[in-house]
């Protein structure tokens, strides 16, 4: 079966999904429910406050009203007859609403409910097709163009022919109570009651986790293949080199420096793990490694997540290392054929010493001369089989990951086992405070103009959790921000960055934030790690309620690395959470990385669940599961079979694969 098959699926709406990611029926149930609606339950009507949900059963009493509020903005409303009375929808920005809401027709809704006195209005609710026989309903994350219930019905068609089979052998799969792949997928999507659901999110969640767990064993065990690399020379010029350092060394620096200058002088590839709070400086400590390796003739790579990033790390290298006589090269998907195809000459002849790049390094044309040392920034950020098709590159290679986010104990220990850990817990003398202040409704224009204001001497990010306004929820859009500071603001220039930019369009804008010229950046989370623009003292983190601790504490770090004291605010419309409290007056990443586990599992670190906006399986990753999917893995490398499939899917290009027959 293709999409061309399935009812409902013309070519535009299939250009649509490919415009999301969705290319193969397999990526739609891949797609799971972020929440389900129970329409048994019935609310007490006179309970209800305002932001709490409320799904109704009712008739459209009247043609829907469309008013354009500003541009851009444009407001329907409907009114509903329900068993709770006359009840108000509204919706913005969602211009097919009306058709689908015609005079008469029956609906079922489900939305936030917003009170001004007697009065009960339902923010942005979601319309229901409720399945025959089904009081739990799947709410699905809006794919741009395309109704909720034609992706439910092409859910329905892919499940009816679908055969699902994963990495885990039967016999494993029995000996943990595991349901089969089809019954689970059919669960998650179609399910009986909530347990149901809740069950078999569970064990599509352990599934996933157990093989990222035997793809982390697969890579490691790969690493150790082929000759351990000498270095037997450079010490004394590493020493020089730190010495000559525009500033000092933290001893948590050094001592990280010490740890891997001794695992690469072992008798066995080094693997380690590299973990320090935001801003205690784990890039330098990383380069100087990379320099070591070339002290003792060998290339280095570093890949890291975003080109943002990679091309921070570039500058930093050229700035520190070419001094000293290392040539660094930058490779990106940005680069034009010319320049792409010179970096590539410069790596193969060993021109280059030191390699920068994104996931473009993992390219079948990069051929690397002598590679020793492979470093990965913000490993969590990618595939597992990206990281491992970097490493079969230079089988015997030196490997170090560094991730900015602290992974609790537990889950380390878990997750990595035997993977040698270093910690940088202290930061640099002399970095500013940052005051964190969550900031009430009614302040909301208040925190605006004090920040524009101040824009003549300082700049601020502003963080919304998406590009552009959707039809689930009023969370704020980076698009409709910036057009309301544009059209507020009008004598000072303003960014825009988000991931729907081109690599080259981003470059430039963070460019123009670094020189000073957009004073004030409006920005999606592409701004979370390593970004280090001294100047900028603000930043706004809107709906702050849908992210990890850990992830609020990767975006304070973007300020607070001048001389000036620094803010983070929180806007915030309601009571504030328990969980931000505590971030606000805790500091340290390693407590927050602990508490966030603690309440909300470990979705932040593995990547199962991100700020509430991913479309993984809405279940807590908690120690008990994670030691479950470690048991699993290790029957799973233990079966010959398996550990077959798992090294051959290590050198793909896809993080978790399923096989899919369509019968």
């Amino acid at each position: 079966m293709e999409f061309e098959d399935i009812k409902g699926m013309g070519k535009a709406r299939i250009e649509k999904l490919r415009a999301v990611g969705v290319v193969r029926p397999l990526d739609l149930l891949l797609r799971f429910p972020y929440k389900y609606v129970d329409l048994n339950i019935k609310a007490d009507i006179s309970e209800l406050n305002g932001g709490d949900e409320l799904t109704v059963y009712g008739v459209v009493a009247a043609e829907p009203t469309v008013k354009f509020l500003r541009k851009g903005l444009r407001m329907t409303t409907a009114v509903i007859e329900t068993a709770y009375g006359i009840l108000e929808a509204v919706w913005f920005n969602q211009k097919y609403i009306k058709s689908a809401l015609t005079r008469g027709k029956t609906v079922y809704l489900n939305g936030k409910v917003k009170k001004f006195g007697n009065k009960i209005s339902l923010s942005a609710p979601v319309l229901i097709k409720p399945s025959a026989g089904k009081s739990i309903i799947p709410l699905y994350r809006n794919i741009p163009g395309i109704p909720q219930n034609i992706c439910s019905d092409a859910i329905d068609s892919i499940l009816s022919c679908a055969d699902i089979q994963g990495y885990i052998p039967e016999n494993i799969r029995e000996k943990y109570g595991m349901p089969s792949l089809n019954a689970a997928f059919r669960q998650v999507h179609r399910p009986d009651n909530i347990v149901c659901a809740q069950k078999a999110a569970r064990a599509l969640s352990l599934e996933k986790l157990s093989y990222i767990l035997s793809m982390f064993s697969v890579v490691k065990s790969a690493a150790g293949y082929g000759n351990k690399h000498k270095y037997n020379a450079g010490e004394s010029e590493l020493a020089l080199a730190v010495k000559s350092l525009p500033f000092e060394l933290t001893c948590g620096q050094i001592n990280a420096l010490k740890d891997i200058i001794n695992s690469l002088r072992g008798n066995s590839p080094m693997n380690r793990l590299l973990q320090g709070d935001v801003g205690c400086g784990k890039t330098i400590v990383a380069l100087l490694a990379m320099y070591f390796a070339y002290l003792n003739g060998y290339q280095s790579v570093l890949m890291a997540p975003t080109e943002i990033l990679a091309y921070q790390h570039y500058k930093s290298a050229i700035k520190l290392l070419e001094p000293l006589g290392v040539k660094t090269v930058l490779l990106c998907g940005s680069l034009t054929k010319n320049e792409r195809d010179k970096a590539l000459f410069n790596i193969r002849t060993k021109t280059a010493d030191i390699i920068i790049g994104t996931h473009a390094l993992i390219g079948d044309d990069v051929k690397f001369n002598n590679l020793a040392l492979i470093v990965t920034d913000e490993q969590q950020r990618f595939g597992v089989s990206q990281r491992g098709r970097l490493e079969n590159k230079a089988l015997g290679a030196d490997t170090l990951v560094m991730t900015a986010t602290p992974i609790p104990r537990t889950l380390a220990l878990c997750m990595y086992g035997e993977l040698e850990q270093t910690a940088i817990k202290s930061l640099p003398v002399g970095r500013p405070d940052i005051i964190t202040k969550t900031v009430p409704k009614n302040k909301h224009k208040a925190m605006l103009d004090y920040i524009a204001s101040r824009s003549d001497s300082e700049q601020t990010y502003m963080v919304c959790p998406r590009i552009e306004a959707t039809e689930e929820d009023e969370l704020v859009s980076a698009l409709d921000l910036f057009e309301e500071l544009v059209s507020k603001y009008k004598n000072i220039k303003i960014g825009l960055l988000h991931g729907k930019l081109k690599d080259s369009e981003k470059t430039e804008i963070m460019n123009e934030f670094e020189r000073g010229e957009i004073r004030i950046l409006v920005s999606t989370t592409v701004i979370e790690v390593g970004i280090d623009v001294p100047e900028a003292v603000n930043i706004v983190i809107f709906n702050s309620q849908r992210y990890g601790l850990s992830q609020l504490h990767q975006l304070r770090g973007r300020v607070g690395r001048g001389k000036s004291l620094s803010y983070c605010f929180l806007p915030i419309d309601g009571a504030v959470p328990e969980r931000l409290k505590y971030f606000c007056n805790c500091k340290n990443g390693f407590e927050l990385a602990e508490y966030d586990f603690a309440q909300r599992g470990a979705g932040d670190f593995i990547g199962t669940r991100q700020h509430g906006e991913t479309e993984e399986i809405s279940v807590k990753v908690d120690a008990e599961l994670i030691s479950e999917a470690k048991s699993i893995c290790e029957d799973m490398l233990s079966d010959a079979a398996t550990l077959v499939k798992l090294k051959s899917a290590a050198t793909g290009a896809e993080q978790y694969v399923l096989s899919v027959t369509m019968n």
